[in-house]
């Protein structure tokens, strides 16, 4: 297995833990127990064990969805995400094999019904 160079947000709340549970281990030995913890490719950077520890309250807030994903992304169009989103449901609900491709025509076809122009997935 490839050894990976990013976080996930679930390995950020588990570095979090791993502070609470060992309160007086320095940052740079936070960041050696985390490459070998998650077989990372290199050892995380101090502003990066910093910058993980000052948003513990916004990982443990999350829902597993969240956590295993490796960065936030902002929804451009709430509302062509809720409707797709919609659309993907009744397709799963009906057993329809959705392929990535299908979903992407399916955003442009909601994008051109809500006026979003062409830019959109």
């Amino acid at each position: 297995m490839k050894p990976s160079s990013s976080l996930s947000n679930d390995q950020k709340l588990k570095i979090c833990h791993h502070k609470a549970a060992n309160p007086s281990i320095k940052q740079s030995a936070l960041a050696n127990w985390a490459m070998q913890e998650f077989k990372l490719s290199k050892v995380p950077t101090q502003g990066t064990i910093n910058n993980i520890l000052a948003k513990r309250q916004q990982y443990e807030s999350m829902d597993s969805t969240e956590l295993t994903s490796k960065r936030q992304r902002a929804v451009k169009h709430p509302e062509l995400d809720n409707v797709l989103a919609n659309w993907v449901l009744q397709c799963q609900a009906r057993r329809v094999a959705l392929l990535g491709d299908l979903i992407k025509e399916k955003a442009r076809q909601f994008a051109r019904q809500l006026e979003l122009g062409e830019r959109t997935p």
